[in-house]
């Protein structure tokens, strides 16, 4: 929102440089960003609507440069007997209608002082009437709408009827269609304009107006913002409305516009205003504790100091009893708590002059404590270490860590008995819902996306929760090697932590979550067992094209969730020393094609068995898996290969160089076995 700076030094009477004032907004409260032309672009964050004004932003400017600020005061009356009769039938729409009739005015041209601050904020000069309504709007924030008192002998504030039609005051004259979820201004038969949002052609100011009706409304914003999206209309006046306005601006605002009036177009304002204000918005006071205060910020800032910050911010403020009792003006309804004004006392006095103090918690779960269980704290100790060793271990494998809520949409269980939001109903019992979102999510940015979370899931109620770590990998045009990639993580890991007897067991049902081995396409997903004791440790699996098609997830993808905790006991915490080999090794490449039921594992174990001693590792580099027009041709030349994987084979013997006619036996061995035992096709 532009912004005039000649216009904010006026009105605040600061002594500071355009860039210095600029700096300490943007340090201590919104971004600003200097133009040119002595204008402003600031970003106003929609929990400060009192900051969408002139006068706003030199109130704040001021309480930032410890300058004092002296507010305008507008005294008014209220009228008894009006020439303008007022009825607002629907009160929640619209809690405050104040009018003001403007007597003898003579539309033309508006002075150069006018149209020059309103060019400077972006608006264009229309004429002096319409201009004074802007100018008040970008002063105190207020919204106006000047009618021709000849076309208005009353105002019914009221929902729009079923297909009740008006004339926008614009170039083109644009015709909306309303219904009854949009407030209008009307007389006696028909809407004269759109609430909050734009005034009509029919009751507008022309150029033979002489008397004005002013008005200054106060609007419910969300009705405002549904409106607004609805109809498409933005305008300066629905933005104000939908983020908030004041309803104690209203007065004051047709006062000021009266005055500017007088001065721009010669006329003469009635002595007292039309007010309609059922319920009048009343100062709210909180109470703040100066010890609660310390601890939130981490320092003693000391009550006299904290008390000139609220005042000068427009806070009144009052020591009783030890305890400061602050009330708050009906401008500011971003604040309704304690934690709110220390915020604002926190952000006057400068986050970089708060002391840096590390938060102390404890590192175990405090209510899980066992009396004289001793052990209890560094058991689990021991398992934010490993966690947090893991954690570095796949970040340095190329994936990101991201924390997830641990709420989800849909569940048949743990549901929520107050959620947020349709979004968090359901406590999650598996980590791939959100990764999946995770996923999807960030491949708009990214050809490619690996991620990692480690957090607790939910399976019965009363017991410990599971402690689960899952990995997801997508990429946008790659294949199907995606699952290999994140198979080939999950072995690093593995390897890394020390536990050398895990299998992939493809065979089903699954003893797994239901929800997350659902995510994943049949044939195309294993569990990890524990090899002798057949302990289930995760599982991993390529996400089916439904899955993936119904989330908008484009490309292919595959998730991995493990048992956290029994990863970590099962991990060899002492690594043994193994020499460095003493004589060279021999490696001979291998590639098959085998039929695609054939496990990988099977190739390699029968690749080892068969090369006997001198083998000392196989090792996959590449597997293939032909789609469309490839496939077609595969399956042409032998119909029951479909699958192409080649690997590496490094023969060494700790006694001795190995002669090539040893390493040529070994090898003849390995493709006579692949050939028998798999009838693999040796390319």
């Amino acid at each position: 929102m532009k912004f005039s700076w000649p216009w904010i030094k006026e009105l605040s009477g600061v002594f500071l440089s355009p860039h210095a004032a600029a700096e300490l907004l943007s340090s201590k409260a919104f971004e600003v960003e200097e133009i040119g032309n002595d204008a402003w672009e600031i970003k106003i964050l929609p929990n400060r609507p009192d900051c969408l004004s002139h006068l706003g932003i030199a109130r704040e400017l001021c309480a930032l440069d410890n300058a004092r600020f002296a507010a305008p005061s507008y005294e008014y009356e209220k009228s008894v007997h009006p020439d303008v009769r007022i009825t607002v039938k629907d009160t929640e729409g619209c809690p405050r209608f104040s009018a003001l009739i403007v007597r003898g005015v003579k539309v033309g041209p508006s002075p150069a002082w006018l149209s020059a601050y309103l060019e400077t904020c972006g608006l264009r000069s229309i004429n002096n009437v319409v201009d004074v309504t802007n100018y008040v709007m970008l002063e105190l924030g207020q919204p106006m709408h000047a009618f021709d008192l000849r076309h208005i002998p009353e105002l019914v504030i009221r929902r729009a009827k079923v297909g009740e039609r008006v004339r926008a005051l614009d170039e083109a004259r644009t015709e909306y269609e309303l219904d009854p979820s949009i407030l209008v201004v009307a007389d006696g038969s028909k809407a004269l304009s759109i609430a909050g949002i734009k005034g009509g052609a029919d009751s507008g100011i022309s150029d033979d107006t002489t008397d004005v009706l002013l008005e200054a409304a106060n609007w419910d914003p969300v009705a405002i913002r549904a409106a607004s999206r609805k109809l498409g209309l933005r305008t300066d006046a629905s933005i104000r409305f939908s983020y908030g306005v004041d309803p104690n601006l209203t007065a004051p605002s047709l006062v000021r516009a009266g005055e500017l009036l007088a001065r721009a177009a010669g006329g003469t304002a009635d002595r007292a205003i039309i007010d309609a204000y059922p319920t009048p918005r009343l100062p709210w006071q909180i109470t703040v504790d100066p010890e609660y205060t310390r601890s939130l910020l981490g320092t003693d800032i000391g009550v006299p100091q904290t008390r000139s910050i609220l005042e000068s911010l427009g806070f009144g403020t009052e020591d009783r009893s030890g305890k400061l009792i602050v009330t708050v003006p009906t401008r500011r309804s971003d604040v309704s708590g304690a934690e709110d004004i220390i915020e604002e006392v926190a952000r006057v006095y400068g986050y970089d002059a708060l002391p840096s103090i590390p938060p102390v918690f404890p590192i175990y779960d405090e209510k899980g404590w066992v009396a004289g269980d001793t052990n209890a704290a560094w058991d689990e100790y021991d398992i934010i270490r490993e966690r947090f060793a893991i954690a570095r271990l796949l970040a340095g494998a190329g994936y990101s860590e991201v924390y997830n809520y641990a709420f989800v949409p849909d569940g048949t269980k743990f549901e929520l008995a107050q959620p947020q939001s349709s979004e968090y109903r359901y406590l999650r019992t598996t980590l791939v819902p959100r990764l999946l979102t995770n996923l999807r999510d960030n491949l708009r940015f990214t050809d490619e996306v690996r991620l990692f979370e480690a957090g607790h899931t939910y399976a019965s109620i009363g017991e410990k929760e599971p402690l689960r770590l899952g990995i997801a990998l997508a990429r946008r045009s790659g294949g199907s090697d995606v699952f290999y990639e994140l198979k080939g993580a999950l072995d690093l890991l593995i390897e890394r932590i020390g536990i050398d007897d895990v299998v992939y067991d493809d065979a089903e049902p699954f003893p797994w979550d239901a929800g997350a081995v659902s995510a994943t396409g049949a044939g195309r997903r294993a569990l990890l067992r524990i090899e002798g004791s057949g302990m289930i440790i995760g599982f991993v699996g390529a996400i089916s094209s439904g899955v993936a098609e119904e989330l908008k997830l484009k490309g292919s993808a595959a998730v991995a969730e493990l048992d956290l905790r029994a990863l970590i006991e099962l991990a060899e915490q002492e690594n043994e020393f193994e020499p460095l080999p003493k004589y060279p090794s021999i490696i001979r490449d291998i590639a098959v094609l085998v039929d695609q039921g054939v496990k990988v594992d099977d190739i390699l174990q029968t690749a080892e068995d068969a090369g006997g001693d001198i083998v000392e590792d196989v090792d996959v580099f590449d597997i293939f898996l032909p789609t469309g027009e490839e496939k077609l041709k595969a399956e042409g030349d032998t119909p029951e290969y479909g699958k192409s994987v080649a690997f590496h084979v490094i023969f060494r013997s700790p006694e001795r160089t190995l002669t090539d006619k040893e390493v040529d036996a070994a090898e003849a061995a390995i493709k006579a076995a692949l050939t028998e035992d798999l009838d693999a096709k040796i390319r």
